[in-house]
């Protein structure tokens, strides 16, 4: 006759059954075959369509918890957070709800509780999954821990602190459903630090975090070279930097005067690559984190919600089309080029209800008039330089076009450049929100993403400088 087996050893096997089966469900999530790479690079996944930080968040969680945890009860900690967060409860309550949701067969409990108060919550479950929030650099990070449940009083004193089976974290940027839930911030351009730069012909600008470590950085490309860095001590402190000539050969019809551009492309996984191109070079490239070549783009990259988009320029601003940068790439063109382009840009922006609209703008040449399409409706800005930015600067739901003027510049003299902010607000009318003297001209411009409290900051080039206006 068996032993029977004691409490301990049943809790035991019963934690060990947990780690199996969801290691189980990792497996066969992880076993399709890798994608085959094309001559122009590795083929590209599928980008993410546009979609609200939460929805994104609760998408990654339930994709890595999977299947087969029923019954299910799903609880939360309270919100943490470096900044305000007078609705913090009701964002807690709302990531339960939505995974709920996204599960199937599981139950929320919305209101934020201790982690010992879940296990009771659970006690006539399976399992418990338990949601830790937090609000930190501009982030909304969740992180999901799956215990299994857990019947009686007893068992909960003889495991206090109990061990989780398996673990899940997710994290994006503020956008405007979140922002809703924590205290407005003012617009930006009260504050303005200045770094010296090495290169003085600074051509395009990017920023974001390009090797996924939680901090941002600055990309900045010129005739001769790509450079990661960051602002320190008044100085742009490169860390890593490629010469565009190891990439390719020159253009065989150059603009005069050079148009150039960098996209971040967002990865499902990993860390974000780059997509780089300057009309002097016959072709562009799309570059990993460490600036090591992955694969070649045609065109001048722009950054879209979808990925990214190139411009390609036959010898003039005037003959101007658009396409997908590198064949394998996914994903719609934002616009048809209806006349001539010499600047674009693209993105997307989410309502504090959690609505996902999109934006794009193109300049022309010829008038330096900015056609902008947005909520339906087409609206235009006048005298802009060839600079162009799109950003949700202040996460309250309404995007901002960010621009240069449309000046003549002249080397080594002041002239009446300024930095231009305007809002796209919800009835479709355009305000401008601040205007910025730059006697030393706009070079290039790019909008940050969220980085702590505040709002996000944009960057300039000028000769020899960088500004980071907050």
């Amino acid at each position: 006759m068996r032993a029977p087996i004691s409490s301990a050893a049943q809790r035991l096997l019963a934690l060990g059954l947990a780690v199996t089966a969801l290691s189980a469900l990792v497996a066969r999530a992880t076993s399709a075959a890798p994608p085959t790479p094309s001559a122009a690079g590795p083929s590209t996944l599928p980008p993410p369509a546009p979609g609200s930080t939460l929805t994104q968040i609760v998408a990654r969680l339930a994709a890595d918890i999977g299947a087969g945890l029923e019954p299910t009860v799903i609880c939360t900690a309270s919100l943490r957070s470096d900044e305000p967060a007078p609705r913090g409860a009701e964002l807690a309550g709302k990531l339960a709800a939505l995974l709920a949701g996204k599960l199937g067969g599981a139950v929320a409990r919305v209101e934020p509780t201790s982690l010992a108060s879940a296990q009771a919550f659970a006690r006539r479950a399976s399992w418990l999954i338990y949601l830790q929030a937090e609000i930190a650099r501009g982030q909304l990070r969740v992180s999901a821990d799956i215990y299994p449940a857990t019947r009686s009083v007893w068992e909960r004193a003889r495991e206090p602190v109990p061990v989780p089976a398996a673990h899940a974290h997710a994290a994006g940027r503020i956008d405007g459903e979140v922002r809703s839930y924590l205290a407005p911030v003012p617009l930006v351009g009260t504050r303005i630090d200045r770094a010296t730069v090495d290169d003085k012909d600074v051509v395009a600008l990017a920023c974001g975090d390009i090797d996924d470590d939680g901090v941002i950085e600055i990309v900045t490309l010129t005739r001769r070279r790509i450079a990661v860095g960051r602002a320190r001590g008044g100085r742009f402190v490169t860390l890593r930097t490629a010469l565009l000539r190891d990439f390719s050969g020159v253009a065989p019809a150059p603009l005069r005067e050079p148009l150039g551009g960098i996209a971040i492309l967002p990865s499902r996984r990993g860390a974000p690559r780059l997509d780089v191109g300057i009309s002097d070079r016959s072709h562009g490239s799309r570059l990993d984190g460490a600036l090591k070549p992955l694969g070649t783009i045609s065109g001048v990259p722009f950054a879209t919600f979808f990925g990214d988009a190139c411009l390609r320029f036959q010898g003039s601003t005037l003959a101007t089309t658009i396409g997908k940068c590198a064949d394998a790439d996914a994903g719609p063109l934002p616009f048809d080029i209806d006349g001539p382009l010499d600047a674009a840009a693209a993105g997307a922006f989410v309502t504090a209800d959690g609505v996902t609209r999109t934006i794009d703008a193109a300049r022309d040449p010829r008038t330096g008039e900015v056609q902008i399409r947005a909520l339906g409706r087409a609206s235009s800005l006048a005298h802009a330089g060839a600079q162009i930015a799109i950003a949700d600067l202040d996460q309250d739901g309404a995007p901002e076009v960010i621009m240069g003027l449309d000046v003549l510049y002249k080397p080594g003299g002041d002239i009446d450049d300024a930095l231009v902010i305007t809002t796209l607000d919800p009835d479709g009318s355009l305000r401008e929100r601040s205007r910025t003297p730059v006697p030393t001209g706009v070079r290039a411009v790019a909008a940050c993403p969220p980085d702590g409290d505040g709002s996000a900051a944009v960057v300039i080039a000028t000769p020899g400088e960088l500004w980071i206006i907050r």
